[in-house]
C-alpha cells in the first residue's frame, strides 16, 4: 500500500495471512517484519546478499562477497529495465539464473579471480537449496510501502497487495500501476518481481508483472481455480492451493513462459493460467502413469476452448515431457504446412530461454534425421510429413523409430480424428508411442461424423476413441465467464432475397395449392402457419445468386466499415465457400472501392495446392493478386518462385494480418477473404469481425467464430459475427454448436446481449450522468467540490463503458432519442471529463474511444484548436500593417474559443485567448504573418521560456531539455527522452534552486519530477 497506515482490520488480516503461509514452508523472519520496525528495500537487498553467500558457498570458496564484489552484482541488476529482462536472467543456465563477470577482491583463500553466481534454481521447488521468506510492510525510497513480498532465495519474485473486503481489488491493481509509475520495478532490485497478486479475504487475482506501465491490462488478470475450473477465492484455500510451496515457486519458475517474439511489442513474460497448469499436470500424469492404479502410461486429449491459449499449454507440456519425462523425443503435430511454420516460430520464441531445442522439418529426410538424433528435444512437423515417413519406413521394414519412446502432441486434434494418416501413424508407433490431442472442439457422437475402422475393427469416430480419455476440459462458457476469451455478438443479415417470412409463407401456400390441389384453403393456411422460419428457408423458395448477392454483401460491409473496424484499427476476415467465390468477392471489392469514401487494404488467400489439398489456382490470378498486394505492402512476390512465391506470400499475409488494420499502419491488412484458411489455428487480438457468406456448423462454426474472441481490452468487448445467408437456419446452427461446446442456446454465455438491450442499459444510465453534471460546459463548478467531481468522473466512466459496448455492435448508429442525449452534448461531456482529469494526470486510464467519436463528429463539425485558429485567421483584418479585429468579431472569436474549451481543450483555449487578448487586440501581430504562424511563434517562445527556466533552476543543459520536450509522448508518460544525457549534463553548483541534501538528492528529485513536468508542459502547449 502507500504510506497510509493500515487499519486494525487490515493489520489483523495480514497477520493471519502470514501465519497461514508459515504452514506451507514459508518463514517470516523478524528482521523482515515491517510491522514491528522499519523495513526497507535496502533490507531486502541485504538479505539477498546473505542468500547469495549461502547458495554460492562453493563458488565463493568460503569467502563471503565483499562490498566491492556485491556492488558489481547490484550494478548488473540495476541495468535490468523491467521484469521481462529479469525473467530472461532467471531462466539462463537451465533456469538456475546466473550473474557472471564478478571480479573477486584479493584474499588468501580465493583462487578464482572471476566468478559466476547462481541466483534462482527453478528446479529446487521442494526445499533443497531454496529458501522461502516473507517480508512485510516494506518501504521504498519513493515513500511507497509494499504489503507483502514473497522472497525465494532472497529474490522478490511475488508481490502481494492486500485490501479490506469492502474495497475492490481494482484499487490494488491501480496501486501497482502507481508503484510502477514511481519507478519501483525498473532498474532496481524490485525488477525481479515476476508475479503480482491482488488479495482480500474473499477474492484473489494474479498477473505477470508487466514490462512497462502501458502493459497493465485488467483483461490479463486471473483468478486461481482448481482442476475442475472452480474459482478459489477464500484466502485460506488460496494459500493452500496457490501460494503454498512448491506451487508458488513453480508459478514463477516452471509456469512462466518467456515470449521472445519477433515483434518487440509482443515480447514479454507470461504466467500460466490455472486451467493451463491443470492440463499440463494431467497430461504429465497420464504420460508417466501416475493417474492409474497399475502405473501404465496412456494417452488422452485436452479440451480447451479456442482462444484460451492452447499453444502455450501444449508448448509447456511438450517442454516438461522433453526435459523430465525420460522420453526420446516429443513430436508436435500440426495438420497444415502453414501451421507448421507458425507453430515452430511460436515454440522457438517460447523456447529461447529453455533447456530444449525446437527443430524444424522442412523435408521428410530432415524429419527422419531429427527423430533418430540422440538428443531429446521438440520436433514440430505436419501429419502429412510424418505419414510419408512412416510409409517409407514400413516399406523398408524399418522399425527403428517404432522402438523409441516418443510422445506425440497433436494440435487441432478435431481435424485429425477421422483421417487415414493418423491411423497409419498410430499403428506404426503403437508399442512405445503416446498420443495426446489438444482441441477446442472435440468430436462427439453428436457430431455424426464418418469415422475410420482400425485394425481391431473399432470405429474411430470421436476424439476420445482416437486418443483416449478426456484429461482436462475448459469450455467456451467457462472461458467467457472467466473473461479469458470474449463472447460473440452474432448478426443475421437478410440481403434481400426475400422480403419477409410472411411473404415466404404466402409463396409456400401458392406452391402447396399447385402441388396439392386436393387440400382446402383452410388446410393449407393451417399447414403454412405451423411452418417454422427454418423450414421456410429450407423450402427452396429463394436462392442466393452471386450476380446480385455478392454486390449487396460488399456494399453492406463497406457501409459499416469505419464503425465496425473502429477507424481501421481492427481488421476482419470474410469467409466464403469455394475459391471461385473468393476471387469474385475480391473483384467486387476492388470495383466498389473505386467510388467509395472507404479506402481498404484487401488481400485474399486460398489453397495453392499444398501438401494436404489439391487444386492449384490459375497462375494469372496469383500474379495479379501478388502485384496488388505489393502496392500497399511494398513487397513483391513471384508466382511459382520457391523463395518469394506462394508460401512466402501466405506467411507474410498471416504475420501482417495479426498486426491489425491500416489505421495502425498503412501497410497492414484490413480484410482477408478466405475459403477455409485462417478459420482454425489463426490467432490475432486485432481481429474483431468475421463476415460469413457460407454454411458453417458444429466444430467448424465454433472454430471459425472463435477467431474473433481474443481478449484485447476495453475497446473490444466481444467478437462480431455477421452472417449473410439463411438467417434462421444459421441461427439454429449457432445454437446447436454452442449447445454442444458450451451451455447452449440463446442463454449461452457465448452470445452477448442484444443491441436493443445494450442501448436500453445505456439510456437508463444517462440520467445519472446528467444529475452529476447537468451542463457539461459548466465543469469548472465541480472543481471546488471533491465529492461532486468524483461522482461525475465515476458516472462518466460508467456511461463511456456502456457506450463503448454499444458502438461495437454492427447495427450501431447514433440515436439522440434512444440514447437520451445528442452526440454533440456527449462530446461536451468528454471535454468536461478531459478538462477535469487530464491537467493533474489523476486518471490512470482514459475510457474514451476517440477514434470512433472523432470520425463521427467530422460530419457535424469537429471543434479542434486547429479548426478555431483557421476560423480566427479568416475573421481578422489584414489590410494594414498590423492584424486587427473589431468588437463584434472579437465577441464571436471568444465564443469559438469557449466552444474549444467545452470540447476538452481547456489548456489550448486558455493559451489562445491569452494570445488574442494580449497580442492580437493590442496590435502586436504584424500583417506580414498569418494568424496561425504568429500564434505558433508566440507559443514556441513561451515553451522555450518555460524550458530554459526549468533547466536553469535544476542546472541542466537547455538544448537537451528542449529536445526532450519535443520528443516526449503522452502515450508513454514515464519515458523521458534523453534522460541519461540530461542527467550527465547536470551541474549542481550552477543550479539556481539546488536541492538540500547534495547532488545525489538533487538528481533523484529531478529524475522523479521530470515525467510529470514534461506531461504538464506537453499538455499545456501541445
Amino acid at each position: 500500500m502507500s504510506s497510509t497506515p493500515k487499519s486494525a482490520q487490515e493489520s489483523t488480516y495480514q497477520a493471519k495471512f502470514v501465519k497461514e503461509l508459515q504452514k506451507y514452508k514459508w518463514s517470516a523472519p523478524a528482521a523482515l517484519d515491517g510491522t514491528t520496525h522499519r523495513v526497507t528495500v535496502a533490507d531486502l537487498i541485504a538479505n539477498w546478499r546473505e542468500e547469495l553467500n549461502r547458495i554460492n558457498a562453493d563458488q565463493l570458496e568460503g569467502v563471503a562477497l565483499t562490498d566491492n564484489e556485491f556492488s558489481q552484482v547490484l550494478a548488473q541488476v540495476n541495468k535490468l529495465n523491467n521484469s521481462y529482462e529479469a525473467a530472461k536472467l532467471l531462466a539462463i543456465e537451465e533456469a538456475k539464473g546466473k550473474i557472471d563477470g564478478i571480479y573477486r577482491d584479493a584474499h588468501p583463500q580465493v583462487t578464482r579471480q572471476q566468478i559466476t553466481l547462481t541466483i534462482f534454481k527453478k528446479a529446487e521447488v521442494r526445499g533443497g537449496d531454496s529458501s522461502y521468506k516473507i517480508a512485510r510492510e516494506v518501504e521504498t525510497t519513493n515513500g511507497n510501502r509494499f504489503d507483502l513480498v514473497l522472497l525465494i532465495n532472497g529474490l522478490p519474485l511475488i508481490n502481494i497487495e492486500q485490501k479490506r473486503t469492502d474495497i475492490s481489488l481494482n484499487e490494488a491493481f491501480g496501486q501497482f500501476k502507481r508503484y510502477y509509475r514511481d519507478g519501483e520495478y525498473t532498474n532496481n532490485f524490485m525488477v525481479f518481481s515476476q508475479m503480482m497478486v491482488l488479495n482480500s479475504e474473499v477474492e484473489t487475482r494474479y498477473f505477470a508483472t508487466p514490462k512497462e506501465l502501458s502493459a497493465f491490462n485488467e483483461s490479463f488478470v486471473f483468478h486461481w481455480a482448481d482442476a475442475q475450473n472452480k474459482v478459489i477465492n477464500h484466502w485460506e484455500q488460496v494459500i493452500a492451493q496457490f501460494l503454498m510451496i512448491p506451487m508458488a515457486h513453480q508459478m514463477v519458475g516452471d509456469y512462466v513462459v518467456i515470449d521472445e517474439a519477433r515483434e518487440e511489442e509482443n515480447r514479454r513474460h507470461m504466467v500460466m493460467r490455472p486451467y493451463q497448469v491443470s492440463a499440463l499436470q494431467k497430461v504429465e500424469a497420464a504420460a508417466l502413469g501416475w493417474d492409474t492404479a497399475d502405473g501404465q502410461p496412456h494417452g488422452g486429449f485436452v479440451w480447451h476452448t479456442t482462444g484460451s491459449g492452447k499453444t502455450i499449454t501444449s508448448f509447456k507440456t511438450a517442454l516438461f515431457l522433453a526435459t523430465r519425462g525420460g522420453f526420446d523425443k516429443v513430436v508436435f503435430l500440426v495438420d497444415r504446412r502453414e501451421l507448421d511454420s507458425r507453430t515452430s516460430a511460436n515454440f522457438k520464441a517460447y523456447a529461447a530461454y529453455e533447456p530444449v531445442s525446437v527443430d524444424d522439418t522442412p523435408s521428410t529426410y530432415q524429419l527422419k534425421k531429427q527423430l533418430r538424433a540422440a538428443n531429446s528435444g521438440i520436433v514440430v512437423t505436419t501429419t502429412f510429413k510424418l505419414n510419408s515417413l512412416v510409409k517409407e519406413l514400413q516399406e523398408a521394414k524399418d522399425s527403428g523409430l517404432a522402438n523409441k519412446k516418443i510422445v506425440f502432441i497433436i494440435d487441432e486434434a478435431h481435424r485429425t480424428t477421422m483421417g487415414t494418416m493418423m491411423g497409419t501413424i498410430k499403428n506404426y508407433f503403437r508399442e512405445h508411442g503416446l498420443f495426446f490431442g489438444f482441441t477446442g472442439t472435440p468430436l462427439f457422437e453428436e457430431n455424426n461424423v464418418t469415422g475410420k475402422i482400425n485394425e481391431k475393427s473399432e470405429v474411430i469416430d470421436t476424439t476420445a476413441k482416437l486418443f483416449g480419455p478426456e484429461l482436462h476440459r475448459y469450455t467456451i462458457d467457462e472461458a467467457i465467464a472467466d473473461k479469458n476469451v470474449l463472447g460473440f455478438h452474432v448478426d443475421y443479415i437478410n440481403t434481400g432475397e426475400f422480403s419477409s417470412y410472411d411473404a415466404l409463407r404466402d409463396e409456400l401456400a401458392t406452391k402447396l395449392q399447385e402441388e396439392k390441389p386436393y387440400l382446402s384453403d383452410r388446410e393449407i393456411e393451417r399447414l403454412v402457419q405451423d411452418v417454422s422460419k427454418e423450414e421456410l428457408e429450407s423450402a427452396g423458395l429463394f436462392t442466393y445468386q452471386d450476380e446480385s448477392h455478392i454486390p449487396r454483401v460488399v456494399s453492406e460491409i463497406l457501409t459499416n466499415w469505419n464503425e465496425q473496424s473502429q477507424e481501421r484499427y481492427f481488421n476482419a476476415i470474410l469467409t466464403v465457400a469455394q475459391i471461385k467465390r473468393v476471387l469474385a468477392y475480391y473483384a467486387e471489392f476492388k470495383k466498389q472501392l473505386v467510388n467509395s469514401d472507404v479506402q481498404l487494404n484487401i488481400a485474399m488467400t486460398f489453397s495453392f495446392g499444398n501438401e494436404n489439398e489439391e487444386g492449384p489456382v490459375n497462375a494469372e490470378y496469383v500474379a495479379e493478386m501478388f502485384a496488388e498486394y505489393g502496392q500497399f505492402t511494398g513487397i513483391n512476390f513471384i508466382a511459382g518462385d520457391k523463395k518469394r512465391g506462394e508460401t512466402s506470400y501466405f506467411e507474410d499475409l498471416v504475420a501482417r494480418a495479426t498486426r491489425g488494420g491500416s489505421g495502425r499502419n498503412a501497410k497492414n491488412i484490413d480484410l482477408v477473404i478466405v475459403a477455409d484458411q485462417l478459420l482454425t489455428g489463426y490467432d490475432s487480438k486485432y481481429l474483431n469481425t468475421l463476415y460469413v457468406d457460407r454454411g458453417l456448423e458444429s466444430q467448424g462454426l465454433v472454430q471459425a467464430y472463435s477467431r474473433t474472441n481474443r481478449v484485447f481490452g476495453p475497446t473490444k468487448e466481444f467478437g462480431s459475427i455477421v452472417n449473410f445467408q439463411y438467417p434462421a437456419l444459421t441461427k439454429e446452427k449457432v445454437n446447436q454448436a454452442l449447445s454442444l461446446y458450451g451451455s447452449g442456446g440463446t442463454s449461452s454465455k457465448a452470445i452477448v446481449e442484444t443491441y436493443e438491450t445494450a442501448v436500453a442499459q445505456l439510456a437508463l444510465a444517462i440520467p445519472d450522468l446528467q444529475t452529476a453534471l447537468a451542463d457539461p460546459t459548466a465543469w469548472q463548478e465541480l472543481l471546488t467540490d471533491e465529492e461532486a467531481t468524483e461522482t461525475f468522473v465515476e458516472e462518466f466512466k460508467a456511461i463511456a463503458i456502456k457506450l463503448n459496448f454499444v458502438k461495437q455492435y454492427y447495427e450501431f448508429t447514433w440515436d439522440n432519442e434512444r440514447f437520451g442525449l445528442t452526440e454533440h452534448v456527449w462530446m461536451q461531456y468528454i471535454g468536461a471529463y478531459k478538462n477535469i482529469t487530464e491537467p493533474g494526470g489523476t486518471e490512470d486510464e482514459d475510457p474514451i474511444m476517440p477514434l470512433v467519436n472523432k470520425s463521427r463528429l467530422v460530419e457535424t463539425q469537429q471543434i479542434t484548436a486547429g479548426y478555431i485558429i483557421k476560423l480566427i485567421g479568416k475573421q481578422i483584418d489584414e489590410t494594414g500593417d498590423r492584424l486587427t479585429v473589431d468588437g463584434e468579431t472579437l465577441r464571436i472569436i471568444h465564443e469559438q474559443i469557449q466552444e474549444l474549451s467545452d470540447m476538452g481543450e481547456y489548456e489550448q483555449s486558455k493559451l489562445l485567448k491569452e494570445f488574442v487578448d494580449t497580442e492580437l487586440v493590442t496590435g502586436q501581430v504584424s500583417s506580414q504573418q498569418h494568424f496561425d504562424e504568429a500564434f505558433d511563434m508566440w507559443k514556441n517562445n513561451r515553451i522555450q521560456a518555460v524550458v530554459y527556466e526549468f533547466a536553469d533552476d535544476w542546472g541542466i543543459d537547455r538544448t537537451l531539455l528542449k529536445e526532450s520536450v519535443t520528443n516526449y509522448s503522452t502515450q508513454h508518460k514515464d519515458v523521458v527522452p534523453y534522460i541519461d544525457d540530461i542527467i550527465k549534463s547536470l551541474n549542481y553548483l550552477e543550479a539556481k534552486k539546488p536541492t538540500q541534501g547534495g547532488q545525489l538528492m538533487h538528481t533523484m528529485q529531478l529524475t522523479g519530477l521530470l515525467p510529470s513536468w514534461l506531461a504538464e508542459v506537453k499538455g499545456t502547449y501541445h
